[in-house]
């Protein structure tokens, strides 16, 4: 049997009988939200990882085969393994990432992806032409991703990527661009709350949630 088709029947065998409630709502996989038509079965991610620990030596193509999977936990599968193997082989697994995009179509996938292959390698490499391209297309997850694989640039110190696409997004049609952008202000405000102050004076105009993710912890540090 193809590991791919090992791996998905490894999953649903671990399937509970019913879908949480509360994992469908958090995703969105509910009629007129942003995941309708995705396939959860609810299997939890620390089962999901253990299965991804078992598979590690598997070739990068199962990777991209249960990738490109209808399944929600064998996408997200998928993206741990395609994490695991970048340090190994980092212009493969981003050329698999990049040429899947559109399966990785909700926020809990991004932020588990995003930071560890697009992040790490414009780190690495100190060209950020990927992100730049991600935020050039009209589509809501590769915006996302662009943003949230600012954050090691971030923790190295490197803050204006950043500021230069939370300025971009500021319009953005779509709170979860506005979430991400707020979640990345409060990591830099983490460094330099002056900043992420300096950000929202220029920008009064900011979206609200973006504020208030952004400035959680610089309330924290002054209450």
């Amino acid at each position: 049997m193809n590991e791919a088709k090992t791996i998905l029947e490894q999953i649903k065998y671990l399937k509970p009988t019913t879908v949480p409630t509360f994992a469908l709502r958090s995703l969105q996989i509910v009629p007129g939200g942003y995941g309708e038509g995705d396939v959860l079965y609810g299997v939890p991610v620390p089962v999901l990882r253990k299965i991804a620990k078992k598979h590690r030596s598997a070739s990068l193509e199962i990777y991209e085969q249960l990738l490109q999977q209808p399944l929600h936990e064998a996408r997200y599968t998928a993206l741990v393994l395609l994490n695991e193997n970048f340090p190994k082989k980092p212009k493969k697994v981003l050329e698999i990432y990049l040429r899947n995009t559109k399966s990785v179509n909700n926020w809990d996938l991004v932020d588990i992806s995003a930071p560890h292959i697009v992040g790490k390698f414009c780190l690495q490499t100190g060209n950020n032409d990927v992100i730049l391209n991600l935020v050039d297309k009209k589509n809501l997850w590769d915006n996302r991703i662009a943003v949230v694989a600012t954050l090691p640039l971030i923790k190295s110190g490197q803050f204006a990527l950043t500021l230069q696409l939370c300025e971009r997004f500021l319009h953005h049609t779509h709170p979860l661009i506005h979430k991400a952008c707020g979640w990345m202000l409060r990591e830099i405000s983490k460094r330099d709350a002056e900043s992420v102050l300096h950000f929202f004076r220029k920008h009064c105009e900011a979206p609200s949630v973006m504020r208030e993710y952004a400035l959680e912890c610089v309330k924290r540090t002054r209450d």
